[in-house]
């Protein structure tokens, strides 16, 4: 829950301007806000007009020493156990050089025999170092393409965001309050990501880009044609989100007369709320693949490098069929080859310019203008809510022998929602590298009634300060899902002024989101380890290994798990969706607590345990916990082996490995958390510790401790434990079994300080505990945790004069890193970050003149 305070009758002019920068470049923000008030008619209306614009600077990853190529440090299977049959230390170890095999800076290129090989040549005509092989993807010490390079972009996207407002309220009497507002905000944020690669993509000996010997070698191979496998570096995709969103929203609220010997307090509630957000989701610089094809197919000209088909309109690039039997240039996209051309007119005139793969720093924006576009999937999202309650107190309970009037409110509220998205013509038709997205809309409505009471039964008693109970029931109806009930009931026991007891019992429902039911459906990729690698096989439950064995004879091909080399890190298409047939998730939640205030003690700590039990639980898995839980579970006849697409043939480059993943919004059976949520709150006037007044020390602590995290995929299967775990990928996020803020406030006349400590405890390098306990040597006692947060952030205020504050301050004071394998854990890799502003309030300012 997110509380905010907002500010009404507002009177005159507050500003407030910030501006920081991290020490070692990247990262930077800079805010400027304004708001202007104005009361009228003796303080019963008020205008308030405000505005906010910020901006973000991005934070790419060759920003950083330990995130670029040549420092950043990723797990690969430790090369000291390639090729024995019992491992002589741990599976996986760290290093800053590891490489994809199928890739290369400057492309890696299959040149020998019937090009069933592993890649020989380089680009530049240098001969391919294979260096020591680790899976059928990876490497180290070799000339592949360096982890960094693919694996890593943007960490702080490109950010900018303007928001407006206009609020108004007039009232009229004590019976009606009328008031509105109406906000616009624009948010248009940029990275860049992976590049597009091709693993397999053939290349004639008569491309005007190869070096002699490169092409004197494909020319005398068995095929007549050479494999080129690359990340084109130069074509780095870029994502950039435009949102716009409108909202209006009128309210009406006042007392309403009532006999009070029946009612009292009688008041009323009524909203209308209108929004509407508008996405332009642009895929900057999408590959065109009959025209990249075009370009990649060149030949020398009479005036140089020109695209073949500009000198032969009938030219078709060479496609798969005759190595793969498949119709596509490259294995990697949709583009059907019997389709070319598709968006041009082969000729001297199509514009095609050749495009050289090899030199991936050369100027050749010209080329990449035609074979690219920006290709938009323009969505709207709608919302109308209409609601309205009543609430009133009913003093006969006084005269029934409770301690005070019962406090009742009922009311109802419809909500209508609706969702569309339109994607650019090229990416619908599967013309494009990010391509597959398809229309979609959808809507739902939903009507509710609701009540909620409060009533103290003992007030202010000797043995008893306060007794009291509370409940609440929301009746609803979806169109979607149906009729749901959700309710809660708590209760307070006060026996002293300084201790208080609280507990609440909960059954809620949610019934699925527009963007969980009618999201388009996407073609992403991502990075996944095949579980059935002999690397990974022993790392899951006791069903992994022969689950692995029962999905290989499905698909009829051998299968070792001690020898099965498929692939690990390997980027594979992921296809994601939202899903029509969802049904509502539901939970029920315990909370028990205790608040202690001892007297003349400035003292507050509260202590609150929580148990969340969610069924039916709606997640999109990711790629890799669908491959994981097929054959983790009981047996491969479950919906996430259904999810998975896997090489069938033979004579693939590697049989049995998964080629595709479909990530679709889900119900999952269960899902538990429970912990501690802890507070402390203590203020100190310094005059009571040292005898003379220097000022008041605040300290705060907020913490928690997870004592469980637990999802169970499908109804009568293991439970996985998430809690002190770190989810896996490199951008994964932490679980800590502990975790709390501390915050030290020191106010010395008009100097602030503030000292803050983020602290957590460290975590398990795995998101399934189960991985680790199945495989102790898994990693070296040192990486087998992921080091927890401890940060400090600190700032220094000084009030010049009343509503005129400069202020200053640095986040991350020691400059914590992200952990040894991690992009983002525990911290991100900004680093040491400096800032300062000023705010400006002139309705204090008044005060002075």
């Amino acid at each position: 829950a997110v509380n905010f305070v907002m500010k009404h009758d507002l009177e005159g002019l507050t500003t407030r301007f910030q501006g920081g920068t991290s020490q070692d470049g990247g990262g930077s923000k800079y805010l400027a806000a304004v708001a202007f008030g104005h009361n009228f008619d003796d303080g019963k209306g008020n205008v308030t007009v405000a505005f906010e614009g910020s901006y973000q600077d991005r934070l790419f990853f060759t920003q950083r020493s330990f995130t670029r190529v040549g420092g950043a440090t990723f797990f690969i299977p430790n090369p000291a156990n390639i090729g024995l049959p019992n491992p002589v230390g741990p599976q996986f170890v760290p290093t800053t050089d590891a490489q994809f095999i199928f890739s290369a800076p400057t492309g890696a290129l299959t040149t020998v025999g019937d090009l069933s090989g592993n890649p020989d040549l380089l680009g530049n005509g240098q001969p391919y170092i294979p260096g020591i092989q680790l899976d059928g993807a990876t490497a180290t010490h070799s000339s592949g393409q360096p982890f960094a390079n693919v694996l890593e972009g943007d960490f702080q996207p490109t950010q900018r965001r303007a928001i407006a407002e206009v609020d108004a309220h007039y009232d009229f009497n004590d019976y009606f309050h009328l008031s509105g507002s109406f906000k616009y905000a624009m948010v248009d944020s940029k990275s860049f990501g992976s590049p597009p690669f091709d693993d397999f993509t053939l290349i004639s000996p008569d491309n005007a880009f190869l070096p002699p010997n490169v092409a004197a070698a494909i020319a005398g191979n068995d095929v007549g044609q050479g494999i080129l496998s690359e990340d084109y570096l130069a074509l780095r995709r870029a994502e950039e989100i435009k949102r716009n969103l409108y909202r209006f929203n009128l309210n009406a609220t006042g007392d309403i007369p009532f006999d009070p010997s029946i009612m009292n307090n009688v008041k009323y509630n009524f909203s209308y709320v209108y929004g509407q957000t508008d996405i332009d989701d642009i895929d900057v610089g999408n590959r065109i693949e009959d025209r990249f094809f075009a370009a990649m197919d060149s030949v020398n000209g009479p005036n140089g490098p020109t695209c073949r088909s500009n000198l032969d309109p009938g030219a078709v690039p060479p496609d798969l069929s005759a190595l793969f039997g498949l119709t596509q240039f490259t294995d990697t996209d949709n583009y059907d080859s019997s389709r070319f051309p598709s968006t041009f007119t082969p000729g001297p005139n199509s514009g095609c310019l050749a495009f050289n793969p090899f030199t991936p720093n050369a100027n050749q924006k010209k080329a990449i203008a035609w074979f690219s576009a920006n290709t938009d999937t323009r969505g709207v999202l709608t919302q109308n809510v209409l609601s309205g309650y009543f609430s009133a107190d009913f003093d006969q309970f006084k005269h029934w022998g409770f301690a005070a009037p019962l406090s009742l409110v009922v009311g109802g509220e419809y909500r209508k929602e609706t969702s569309s998205s339109t994607p650019d013509p090229l990416v619908s038709g599967d013309l494009t590298f990010d391509s597959g997205t398809l229309p979609v809309s959808g809507r739902y409505d939903v009507a509710e009634f609701f009540a909620e009471a409060n009533l103290p039964i003992i007030l202010d008693q000797p043995y008893a300060k306060e007794v009291s109970v509370s409940g609440a029931v929301r009746q609803s109806h979806y169109s979607t899902a149906g009729d749901a009930t959700s309710w809660n009931i708590g209760g307070i026991w006060q026996p002293f002024d300084t201790v208080r007891f609280r507990a609440t019992e909960a059954f809620a429902v949610r019934a699925p989101n527009v963007g969980e039911l009618f999201a388009p459906q996407q073609r992403l990729f991502g990075g996944v380890n095949d579980p059935c690698d002999s690397t990974e096989v022993g790392a899951g439950t006791t069903f992994r290994q022969a689950n692995c064995v029962a999905l290989f004879q499905q698909i009829g091909l051998p299968y070792d798990p001690n020898s099965a080399s498929l692939t690990t890190g390997a980027t594979i298409p992921v296809l994601t969706s939202g899903n029509d047939t969802l049904k509502p998730e539901s939970a029920r939640t315990f909370t028990a607590g205790i608040v202690i205030t001892p007297p003349d003690s400035n003292f507050v700590f509260t202590a609150d345990w929580y148990n969340v039990n969610i069924t039916n639980a709606i997640v999109a898995p990711a790629a890799q916990d669908i491959a994981d839980e097929c054959v983790d579970l009981s047996t491969i006849n479950n919906p996430y082996c259904a999810a998975i697409t896997r090489s069938t043939s033979p004579t693939d480059t590697f049989p049995g490995a998964i080629t595709q993943v479909t990530s679709i919004e889900t119900n999952v059976a269960a899902y538990v958390t429970a912990g501690l949520d802890i507070s402390a709150t203590y203020m100190a006037e310094t005059r009571d510790w040292f005898g003379d007044d220097y000022g008041n020390v605040t300290f705060h602590l907020v913490g928690n401790y997870l004592d469980k995290l637990s999802t169970t995929p499908l109804p009568h299967q293991h439970a996985v434990e998430a809690s002190g775990t770190v989810s896996g990928g490199l951008d994964g996020s932490s679980s800590p079994k502990w975790s709390g803020n501390f915050d030290i406030l020191w106010n010395i006349e008009k100097w602030t300080f503030d000292w803050n400590i983020t602290a957590s405890a460290s975590t398990l390098n795995e998101s399934n505990r189960t991985t680790l306990l199945a495989d102790p040597t898994r990693y070296a006692p040192t990486f087998k945790t992921v080091p927890g947060v401890f940060t400090h952030d600190v700032q220094v205020n000084y009030e010049i004069q009343p509503g005129w504050n400069v202020y200053a301050g640095i986040n991350n004071l020691l400059y914590q890193k992200p952990a040894i394998g991690f992009q983002l854990t525990p911290v991100d890799p900004i680093g040491r970050f400096f800032y300062g502003g000023i705010r400006i309030d002139s309705a204090k300012l008044d005060d002075l003149f």
